[in-house]
């Protein structure tokens, strides 16, 4: 079984095993994805005929950390947002996933259902790599409670319809680094750096690098711009404003409730997400063909008429 790379260290990228040395696989979709759970049924009958001993999560509701134990490779059936909650629901464990992806974009969950299809039967060579992925260990004390979950793209302060700054501070390693005065925050992994952090203005982190981004949501000085921050550090923050419907939102999914004078704490998890992808396939591959990175803009005739004089406004224009 491939392992982890321990925080602080390198991440390596890796060969998984081939489709005839899975032995035991766990099938996962949502009940988000109605067409997923029809895939995520026919990859198991695929797989049982295999040979493979399986455990289904049609649904998504198993407890994974627990049902995960022995198994060679999970699959999971949807989406990007269906493989982010199959790292959190997975915990510490170090099970290889692979994603099948029927939404719109599959930047994470990078194979189709022919591929999938093709490799379990054998008709198909599919080179697989598995490269660890560094997650977050979210933790927060709110109410004299402690609570304590996993994220593997980022970690949002959101104040749901509310609109307004509030005050952050934020530490690092116990040291006093800055007082936020935003709309929100968002701390990423290096995976989470071409999602919500990105359109904020963040960087693209390469995938090996263990680092945090820190950005906040529409800050009232221009000088908060994003922040990278080395992936053995601790960052702790506490909520020094009055806040109504705060939270912290896990991969755009869990929520953990934060008031005034709430403090969380986020740091790398002890254990990484093992992605599995294919070795044609680049990072940077992926960077150019799903997000359009680097590409000149470009405009066909077709995609708006010209305009003669000026707009028509209305009868208030």
């Amino acid at each position: 079984m491939t392992s982890a790379a321990k925080p602080g260290k390198p991440s390596v990228t890796r060969p998984i095993l081939n489709g005839s040395e899975i032995n035991r696989a766990i099938v996962v979709s949502s009940v988000y994805k109605p067409e997923g759970q029809d895939v995520a049924r026919a990859i198991v009958t695929w797989l049982e005929r295999a040979g493979v001993e399986v455990v289904e999560d049609i649904e998504g509701t198993l407890d994974l950390a627990t049902v995960a134990e022995g198994a060679d490779l999970a699959i999971s059936v949807g989406g990007d947002g269906t493989m982010l909650s199959t790292s959190r629901r997975l915990g510490d464990s170090q099970v290889p996933t692979l994603g099948v992806n029927l939404g719109k974009l599959g930047f994470l969950a990078e194979f189709n259902e022919t591929e999938v299809r093709e490799w379990i039967a054998g008709r198909r060579e599919l080179p697989l790599v598995v490269t660890p992925r560094m997650r977050l260990k979210c933790t927060v004390w709110a109410d004299g409670n402690e609570t304590s979950q996993f994220a593997l793209n980022d970690a949002v302060v959101n104040q749901g319809l509310k609109s307004r700054l509030i005050t952050i501070n934020m530490s690092v390693d116990d040291q006093h680094a800055i007082q936020y005065r935003a709309d929100g925050l968002i701390v990423s992994t290096s995976v989470g750096s071409t999602a919500y952090s990105l359109s904020l203005g963040g960087p693209i982190l390469a995938p090996g690098l263990a680092a945090f981004i820190v950005t906040p949501i529409a800050p009232h000085a221009l000088t908060n711009r994003p922040i990278v921050v080395a992936g053995e550090s601790t960052l702790r923050f506490r909520m020094a404003s009055p806040v109504a419907e705060a939270a912290l939102v896990l991969d755009g999914h869990e929520t953990l409730p934060l008031g005034e004078g709430s403090i969380f704490q986020i740091q790398r998890a002890e254990t990484d997400f093992l992605l599995v992808s294919s070795a044609k396939r680049s990072y940077y591959y992926l960077l150019r063909n799903k997000l359009g990175w680097g590409k000149n803009p470009t405009w066909r005739a077709h995609q708006e008429p010209e305009l003669e004089g000026e707009p028509d406004l209305g009868p208030e224009g």
